[in-house]
């Protein structure tokens, strides 16, 4: 009974262990909580008597330990945001709209500390340089039947430095950080090494 404790003790410390070993790949999603001053979306749901407002924001990730808990890696960001207002004391029109796209890509590097003895949380510093496209259409509707849009969009490259603060279990971790790119919430899936992503 005592062999059977310790194979399953050392069996668990060599999973928490192998989390960030070299050659070891994150692959997840994150998502803006909140808007930095790079891009324009973020998850939005809001639909009351003046305003209709939704939005979606994706950043696909890849990285890979090139190091113990050092990952290099890239990321891809994909949003959407729209606002329709009914403005009460305006005779005359019947809506503003406003719609945002965001479009970027970005190589990241990140570099763990482990925080806990287990190394289940870790804090992290990252980098980046995001290519970042923002559009916005700005639409009014009037009564009278026209309508009339307007366009600007903007093209940024930047360098991003920010921190963080992750949890990993046996194969997947959350983690949540702040740079110039916003407060971004982050699922991955632990992927070892030589096995398949998916």
């Amino acid at each position: 009974m005592k062999k059977i404790i310790l194979l399953g003790l050392l069996v668990l410390s060599l999973q928490s262990k192998a989390q960030l070993e070299k050659g070891t790949r994150l692959a997840g999603l994150q998502t803006n909580l909140i808007l930095g001053d790079i891009y324009a979306t973020n998850p939005d749901l809001n639909f009351s008597q003046n305003i209709k407002r939704y939005g979606l924001n994706l950043v696909p990730t890849l990285g890979w330990a090139v190091q113990r808990n050092w990952i290099l890696g890239g990321q891809a960001t994909l949003g959407f945001w729209h606002e329709r207002r009914v403005p009460p004391y305006s005779p005359g029109i019947n809506y503003n709209a406003d719609n945002y796209y965001d479009l970027g890509i970005a190589p990241f590097t990140r570099l763990y500390l482990d925080i806990t003895r287990n190394k289940k949380w870790k804090g992290y510093g990252l980098a980046s340089i995001e290519f970042a496209t923002v559009q916005r259409v700005y639409k009014t509707s009037y009564q009278n039947g026209i309508t009339q849009s307007t366009k600007d969009s903007f093209v940024d490259l930047r360098g991003s430095l920010g921190a963080g603060l992750a949890y990993f279990g046996p194969q997947f971790s959350i983690d949540l950080n702040a740079a110039i790119t916003g407060l971004r919430l982050g699922v991955y899936k632990t992927i070892a090494p030589g096995k398949k992503i998916f």
